[in-house]
């Protein structure tokens, strides 16, 4: 019984060392879009593009441009690129050491 015990003890301190090293990934990519979509909609401002036009132009539904555009979702790297793309920009990905 103390085998048993033990072991739900340490699954059960895993999944809380996850859940923590979960969330500071989610916060860290929360900050990380948050900042390239703030460039993008200044240069989708810049550039007198509607949410509208974007959409039309990339198949990205306005309501869906609306939310990520708000820092409500995480966009995918994909949708990145196509707004992006439909601006005439393009992203870089690096990859770099933890601080």
């Amino acid at each position: 019984m103390i085998e048993k015990d033990a072991y739900r003890a340490e699954k059960e301190a895993r999944e809380r060392r996850l859940m923590a090293y979960s969330d500071k990934i989610q916060n860290r990519m929360m900050e990380a879009s948050s900042e390239i979509i703030d460039e993008l909609v200044a240069e989708r401002h810049r550039q007198k593009v509607t949410q509208q036009e974007l959409a039309d132009m990339t198949g990205i539904l306005p309501s869906n441009l609306a939310r990520f555009e708000k820092a409500t979702r995480i966009p995918t790297l994909v949708v990145l690129e196509k707004y992006a793309a439909a601006l005439g920009k393009h992203l870089e990905l690096r990859l770099v050491d933890e601080e």
